[in-house]
């Protein structure tokens, strides 16, 4: 969908919009990456833990997990979980709000100095995006617990759904001539459609009618008990941001819109191939926790070797399409901006591929309750804004700088000692690659 979402808006936006205008919705996607900074982690930590309660587990820990003796569900847990988890979603999206209305005028101000258009639609979709990132940040659970839960073709489907309700909105305001407003209102549309689906899919009469009879334990108890690694993840999620989106609120200040523009589609471009690369694994992420709970170690390493798989066969083709006939689909529908030089393409595909492998092996060492490497990411996160703000002072490196003080500080560390941690944490060996890809290939 998101594929499909390049081809219909991406087009469309890139005919219509100037290279300014690309910048800047640049800049308001990584505003969007910001908001899911303020989660701390907890989405990830109540998933599992949704998926643990699910599986039979009897309680909830800081770190680790109780083995399952049972399947049977707990509901009394259940309701503790959920009444945490609304709780705590809801004073997130209060102090973002707060955040967004009061700060945030001072910051676009600033970077529309450098901007030479209508300036009103600009401030017209900033607050717009402030309503609907506000109201993400208040639901950004549903989805989170529905997959937790297991329902994960039914979150799949919420999904699919509710990004075609976003497509169309957007297309059909883009073609009446609302410009950037029509990008953040198809946002916030596709956005109450994903929610409310979602809600209404994991709370089913069963559910409803078992969790009345139940009586919920104190969130703020159960809150405690998961910040720890929540909080831990959370600190990964501020790496991840200041390696990936951070370079683009920073930019402005260094490079021109139009350069800017460049990357930002390239980076998108390539966002999207990452992304499908890992979608099969992920789509499996609950089952690779309930492997852990029931200390099943074998069926991790089946859901890592195919979730590589999937990986490295997304990026040799995708990568392979995008620098063979990335540029020429844009002449062809004669977009005001274009990718980077196929060097620099190739350097971020590979980069980005040795991330992206990164993060699968990080995110099944994640499902066992435990966050072993975010004092190395938050490190990591660190040096890669230090490194661009050097290169952009002392080099003339101009855009490669972007793609460079990233990938250098990952390749340092991260991108070869996760996976290896892994491997030897699982027992993992060549015979079950091997006896997996087998496996793969016959069917």
């Amino acid at each position: 969908m998101r594929i499909v979402s390049g081809l219909v808006v991406m087009p469309i936006t890139l005919y219509l919009f100037p290279s300014e205008e690309i910048a800047l919705w640049g800049i308001f996607t990584a505003l969007i990456t910001i908001t899911q900074l303020l989660d701390f982690g907890f989405s990830n930590s109540f998933s599992r833990n949704i998926t643990y309660v699910y599986s039979g587990a009897k309680e909830l820990r800081s770190e680790g997990y109780s083995v399952a003796k049972t399947t049977e569900i707990d509901y009394g847990l259940l309701k503790s979980l959920l009444l945490a988890i609304k709780r705590y979603y809801g004073a997130v999206a209060l102090v973002f709000m707060l955040l967004f209305f009061i700060g945030g005028p001072f910051y676009l101000s600033s970077v529309l100095g450098y901007y030479s258009g209508d300036k009103q639609p600009i401030w017209i979709a900033w607050f717009i995006l402030g309503g609907a990132l506000s109201y993400e940040l208040y639901t950004y659970c549903y989805n989170t617990i529905l997959v937790g839960r297991g329902l994960v073709k039914r979150s799949m489907q919420v999904m699919v759904f509710s990004q075609c309700v976003r497509i169309v909105l957007t297309v059909v305001l883009l073609l009446c001539g609302f410009g950037i407003i029509s990008l953040v209102v198809g946002l916030l549309g596709g956005d109450i459609v994903n929610r409310t689906l979602a809600h209404r899919s994991f709370y089913d009469r069963e559910t409803k009618a078992r969790l009345a009879k139940e009586v919920a334990s104190n969130s703020l108890c159960t809150i405690k008990t998961l910040a720890p690694n929540a909080l831990k993840v959370g600190v990964v999620s501020l790496s991840t941001f200041l390696r990936n989106q951070s370079s683009l609120l920073i930019t402005p200040f260094f490079l021109s819109l139009s350069q800017i523009a460049d990357f930002s589609i390239s980076k998108q471009l390539i966002s999207i191939i990452s992304t499908l690369g890992l979608a099969w694994y992920y789509t499996f992420y609950s089952k690779t926790a309930q492997y852990r709970v029931r200390e099943e170690v074998e069926g991790v390493k089946r859901l890592y070797i195919k979730g590589n798989l999937n990986l490295i066969s997304f990026f040799l083709l995708g990568g392979a399409l995008l620098l063979l006939f990335g540029n020429e689909v844009l002449k062809l529908i004669q977009s005001n901006t274009f990718l980077l030089n196929n060097f620099y393409l190739l350097l971020m595909l590979l980069f980005s591929f040795l991330e992206a492998q990164c993060s699968l092996a990080n995110g099944t060492l994640m499902a066992k309750n435990e966050v072993p490497f975010y004092r190395a990411d938050i490190i990591s996160g660190v040096c890669s804004v230090l490194l661009l703000l050097l290169m952009f002072s002392f080099t003339s490196l101009g855009v490669l700088s972007l793609i460079l003080s990233t990938g250098l500080v990952m390749c340092a560390y991260l991108n070869w000692r996760v996976p290896l941690t892994l491997s030897k944490e699982i027992h993992l060996g060549w015979k079950d690659c091997v006896y997996v890809v087998t496996s793969y290939l016959k069917n």
